[in-house]
């Protein structure tokens, strides 16, 4: 890692220790709709008088250190959401939000490194990866939908946030990943669920603008085709959307867990997700989970150099064992990834969830890979609660394209992430959050200018967060 003072240490420290005792308002996309059913309604206009408003404001604080004479970047976030849900009519509602972001300061996140040839990565995922120079106009209709809900059927159509192990809104920056489609759930019998859904348009985490299925895919960096060829399916694909189906079960406590998923991505692929928790005791329980994918119609294109998933066949298994003692959690998370290709899934509509997901460390677009994850969280007095993670990752050589999408090399990864929700009423809605992230690779496996944003950096992240 670089040492600050060469690169304006005085400045960013001025600017961090700004960033933390005068937060801006800015923005946050994890709600609860509100409980609107029981509200008595006798006019269009009682649907909104009696509707109830919610939104968030956040302030987010990033700086990367790279490795050596890699450049060194920052920046600071802010904006709002605001949005209402209406009382129900009959069973109907109705909800619609939006958000804006602005760029408060940061580095020059236009400019290529130097030596890397590449523009910073998270710290842009800040704003707007499709125009690099826009800092004010991010605004964005998060979401406008209507509503069912009853005792047999819960429906959606229009713009959501959908939740689910591969498609979800992953809100971990200034903009969720979000869909456009419909969506039923249905309780078929007590602590047990059904859900449908099609959808047909995405606006990806840190994009502005909305597309439909086969132009979202390829927003973010493509990687490499399994010949070695740079990756070039943007804005070529052939599919319409993706069917989803899913059963989730939960026992009273939620001390069993099971569900299975379905994606069913139009011409491209399908992809099966399980996942059972089983608890041995009241301290002790134990997880495991699996994943199966092929190839749909021709993966995206007739052409094997503009397809996005090959004809293969992948899989994936992970698991879990984890042990609580009063307000503290111990736990060790596996996934591996099988050698007969690359786990595959659009990451411009979610992020994987399995037991090893951790903060800036993907296992999508890779095979014959390992992921081992230590994690320690515990709940402190005052408001407090922290998760301490130590992470060891094993990735195919960088040269073997049949199992490394995206250059992923071998590595550490150190992280400590802790949050403060103030306990007094006057601080109530008000949430902080330091996260920190280290990753290390030893050996010469690449070049210094592969390194950037791969591996071989220090980051921290600072969110100041008010909800209501």
């Amino acid at each position: 890692m670089q040492v600050l003072a060469q690169k304006d240490l005085k400045h960013i420290s001025l600017l961090f220790i700004f960033s933390i005792f005068f937060p801006i308002p800015g923005w946050s996309q994890e709600h609860t709709e509100a409980r609107t059913d029981t509200v008595q309604v006798h006019s269009i206009q009682e649907l909104f008088s009696k509707g109830e408003f919610h939104g968030h404001v956040r302030n987010y604080f990033m700086a990367t250190w790279n490795h050596q004479e890699l450049s060194d970047h920052y920046a600071n976030a802010s904006g709002a959401e605001i949005g209402i849900r209406t009382a129900s009519l009959h069973g109907f509602s109705l909800g619609i939000s939006g958000l804006f972001t602005y760029n408060l300061f940061s580095s020059n996140l236009v400019a290529k490194d130097p030596l890397a040839g590449k523009r910073p990565v998270t710290e842009r995922e800040l704003f707007d990866l499709q125009d690099p120079d826009n800092k004010h106009d991010l605004d964005r209709l998060e979401s406008a939908y209507i509503a069912f809900n009853s005792e047999k059927v819960q429906a959606k159509i229009g713009r959501f946030k959908f939740n689910s192990p591969l498609i979800n809104p992953q809100d971990t920056r200034m903009k969720p990943y979000t869909v456009q489609g419909v969506q039923m759930q249905l309780p078929i019998r007590q602590h047990t669920q059904l859900v449908f859904a099609w959808l047909d348009h995405f606006s990806p985490r840190s994009v502005v603008e909305w597309g439909k299925a086969k132009n979202t895919i390829g927003i973010y960096p493509m990687g490499s085709a399994q010949d070695g060829k740079p990756g070039a399916y943007a804005n070529r694909l052939q599919t319409k959307g993706v069917a989803i189906g899913g059963v989730v079960y939960k026992s009273p406590g939620h001390q069993f867990q099971a569900q299975g998923w379905n994606y069913w991505i139009h011409n491209i692929t399908n992809s099966s997700y399980g996942r059972l928790l089983l608890p041995v005791n009241k301290q002790l329980q134990v997880g495991v989970e699996g994943l199966y994918q092929f190839q749909v119609g021709n993966g995206g294109h007739q052409h094997p150099d503009t397809t996005y998933f090959p004809e293969q066949q992948q899989w994936l298994a992970g698991g879990m064992i984890s042990y609580k003692v009063c307000k503290a959690k111990m736990s060790l998370n596996y996934l591996h990834s099988g050698n007969s290709g690359r786990f595959t899934f659009p990451r411009e509509w979610g992020r994987e969830q399995f037991f090893a997901t951790i903060p800036r460390g993907r296992l999508e677009g890779t095979g014959a890979a390992d992921l081992l994850v230590i994690k320690a969280s515990k709940v402190w007095p005052a408001g407090f609660s922290s998760e301490l993670s130590l992470a060891r990752a094993w990735h195919p050589a960088v040269s073997d394209y049949t199992h490394n999408k995206y250059g992923l090399v071998s590595y550490w990864s150190p992280i400590f992430d802790l949050t403060y929700q103030p306990n007094r009423q006057t601080f109530q809605g008000v949430v902080f959050r330091l996260l920190y992230v280290v990753k290390s690779s030893a050996g010469d496996e690449l070049r210094l200018d592969q390194m950037f944003y791969n591996t071989n950096f220090h980051q921290v992240n600072f969110i100041t967060q008010i909800n209501f």
